[in-house]
């Protein structure tokens, strides 16, 4: 005891130090105690009203459908992580599924397409120019000829050469019952001339049978309404013109592929003019432009630019479809050509025909008439339609071209006037054989 006095005396410093601070530690932790719970309420409520200022920050989200008629999808909701990789994936594939329909739509337009003349356009060499405007001018005739060829079609057989045949045939008959020394004066037995006649009369039909399960149906160059030799004392065409016999070239080449989808069955198995739906095309006329004209007037025009992420909005009132296009109203995206056809077609098979065209390339029937049809007087020149009633049908079909392939071929004069950028001009160029989605400019 007399030891820890005794150190207590010699330390007394320290001792005073332990004594208060044992003293004192109740006294600070009832006091830091206070200030924590004082802290600690002050902090919750700050965070509790950071997180009702938050809760009621709301994000709208504008969701767009590839149909431009159809309201966006509008999304009001607090911003997470979930909801907004949900949008992004709705828009990522919304894109996908742009891009593919962009590459179906220039599939459909058959982009691999090339021009009648080699060089022409957009615009021949000078020193080729005339030479080349004068080519066009002789091939485009016999070019438009040769798509009825190209889709099995033809003409009855010619009436010269069934009437040869069929006289031979008489004269081989009648030397039979008359012998071989007749005179050409000799008449036949009234029997024996109606038997021969009637024999004549359905070996003529044979052969007019014949040849219609050979062909399609019947269609000849003179129904390409427009086409003709080109007078080559006025000089060489213009380029215009020659590109306006161009493109009406491609646009009566998907009509006719339309009618000869329309006369080929699930199988793909090519039907003939008695079987198929489509008996005869009369005419097929695209309604001109003018491009000439146009192209002049359009002199002088600085050069367009075009806006491929507006709306291409409908007009009811030019169109059904509501599709509209250059000159009628802007459309940087494509451009329409109308077609009239007049067709001989079996009357129970009128929608077969009308999908056809849809099915053959981006064209619609926009107009649509269909009147009775007495095909006697046919008959006696060679048409044979088959057994089921016909009916004469009067269409306009629309037919988009997209000018994502066509710009760089159009000669600069015409894409002056219709607005086509001078940027879409260059030809893209491609790695691959497939059809690149995606804009048309570079």
């Amino acid at each position: 005891m007399k030891k820890a006095l005794a150190w207590t005396k010699g330390h007394l410093a320290i001792v005073i130090t332990l004594v208060v601070a044992l003293t004192a530690f109740p006294t600070l932790w009832v006091m830091s105690h206070g200030w924590s719970k004082k802290i600690h309420d002050q902090v919750e409520q700050e965070v509790s009203s950071d997180l009702r200022e938050l809760n009621q920050i709301n994000v709208s989200y504008n969701v767009p459908f590839l149909d431009p008629t159809t309201p966006a999808l509008s999304i009001s909701r607090v911003p997470n992580a979930a909801t907004t990789a949900a949008i992004k994936s709705w828009l990522d594939s919304l894109k996908e599924e742009a891009d593919r329909l962009d590459a179906l739509a220039l599939k459909a337009n058959d982009p691999a397409r090339t021009p009648l003349v080699e060089g022409l356009f957009p615009k021949p060499k000078e020193s080729d120019s005339q030479r080349l405007r004068l080519e066009m001018a002789r091939v485009w005739p016999g070019a438009n000829a040769a798509l009825i060829d190209d889709v099995g079609a033809g003409s009855p057989p010619d009436a010269d050469l069934v009437y040869d045949q069929l006289l031979s045939q008489f004269q081989a008959e009648r030397q039979r019952i008359l012998g071989v020394g007749a005179e050409e004066s000799d008449e036949l037995p009234e029997t024996d001339l109606e038997r021969i006649s009637k024999a004549l009369g359905d070996a003529r039909l044979t052969i007019y049978k014949d040849r219609a399960d050979s062909i399609q149906f019947y269609a000849s160059p003179d129904a390409l309404a427009g086409v003709g030799v080109w007078d080559e004392t006025q000089g060489a065409p213009s380029l215009e013109l020659c590109w306006e016999w161009q493109f009406r070239y491609w646009v009566s080449q998907d009509a006719l592929k339309a009618i000869a989808l329309a006369n080929t069955d699930e199988a793909g198995q090519q039907l003939s003019t008695l079987y198929g739906p489509v008996k005869r095309v009369e005419s097929i006329s695209t309604a001109p432009w003018g491009l000439e004209r146009v192209a002049a007037d359009a002199t002088g025009k600085p050069p367009a630019t075009a806006n491929l992420t507006g709306e291409i909005r409908r007009d009811y009132e030019i169109s059904p479809t509501g599709r509209v296009a250059w000159p009628a109203k802007p459309n940087p995206m494509y451009d329409i050509r109308y077609i009239d056809l007049s067709l001989i077609v079996d009357s129970s098979r009128l929608a077969q025909v009308i999908k056809a065209f849809g099915r053959a390339g981006l064209m619609s029937v926009v107009d649509l008439s269909v009147e009775s049809y007495d095909a006697t007087q046919d008959l006696r020149e060679g048409f044979v339609y088959g057994s089921d009633p016909v009916v004469r049908v009067r269409m306009r079909v629309e037919s988009l071209w997209m000018r994502q392939w066509m710009a760089p071929m159009t000669p600069d004069s015409i894409r002056a006037a219709m607005g086509i950028p001078d940027s879409w001009a260059k030809p893209k160029v491609e790695d691959t054989n497939e059809v690149t989605p995606g804009s048309p400019a570079p």
